[in-house]
């Protein structure tokens, strides 16, 4: 049994396209207007603070004063940039940060956030919870480490930033017993969410609509076997000739003729 072989030709593709157009904006729009729901109404907005500290070396102190860094030196404090973004990360500094915030915020509040751990008396925010919150890297591969916060609460995202960033230097030169850091600038409470991006998330359901009606008007296409028109029959059996064909009463380019009923 031999296997027919559809060629799709661009020109009658598009045309294809053409005659379903009202098809494919009908999707597009519904895709639009899902992409803005889903993002303006059902993401929950979240929020991001960030601050960053400069990490000296140890030799570095006396070289500032004379105004002259040297590329060992700026080498040397990245080296320790990336020594201290692995201290920042383990729980001894987030198990902190969750006492300090305990201290900052209603547990109502943080119960929006966290799951709070009760024992006995003692509260406590697991260690986790707060790391995949919050992002510590180096700046373009330089001495320079960012520490950036994101929450559903833009508040709850700079007390995170600005503690971390409290209790960096004294942790950090003891543990290492090298180097130290200076904080740069201050974590500020952000006024505009970050996230959801609802212009892109609405672009890309009009676009996902578009897309998919498009699929779905080629597939049908491509899985319709039935002859409409006499051209059909030829193109999909080029080797039989066609030795007659029904006239449309109502087309006279097909050999009919157009009646009039009184």
């Amino acid at each position: 049994m031999e296997t027919q072989e559809q060629e799709i030709n661009l020109s009658d593709l598009f045309y294809l396209l053409l005659s379903k157009l009202h098809f494919i904006i009908l999707l597009g729009l519904i895709g639009l207007v899902l992409g803005f729901t889903v993002a303006k109404f059902i993401l929950p907005e979240k929020y991001t603070s960030s601050i960053s500290i400069y990490v000296n070396s140890s030799s570095n102190f006396a070289q500032q004063n004379q105004g002259s860094i040297d590329q060992t030196t700026l080498n040397s404090s990245r080296m320790i940039a990336g020594t201290y973004i692995v201290i920042l990360n383990d729980d001894i500094v987030y198990e902190q940060v969750s006492d300090y915030l305990l201290t900052q915020f209603e547990i109502s509040d943080l119960e929006k956030v966290f799951t709070i751990d009760y024992d006995g008396d003692s509260l406590s925010i697991p260690p986790d919870q707060i790391r995949q919150l919050v992002t510590i890297e180096s700046v373009n591969e330089t001495e320079v480490i960012s520490i950036t916060a994101t929450t559903v609460n833009p508040e709850l995202s700079a007390k995170i930033c600005e503690y971390i960033a409290q209790v960096a230097p004294e942790l950090l030169t003891r543990v290492t017993m090298a180097g130290s850091i200076e904080t740069i600038g201050t974590a500020k409470v952000p006024e505009v969410p970050s996230s959801p991006n609802v212009k892109m998330i609405t672009l890309v359901g009009l676009l996902a609509g578009v897309v998919i009606a498009m699929a779905i008007v080629i597939i049908s296409d491509l899985l319709d076997n039935r002859i409409k028109i006499s051209e059909d029959f030829k193109k999909r059996f080029d080797d039989i000739p066609v030795l007659a064909e029904i006239p449309d009463l109502y087309e006279v380019e097909k050999g009919g003729m157009k009646y009039e009923y009184k």
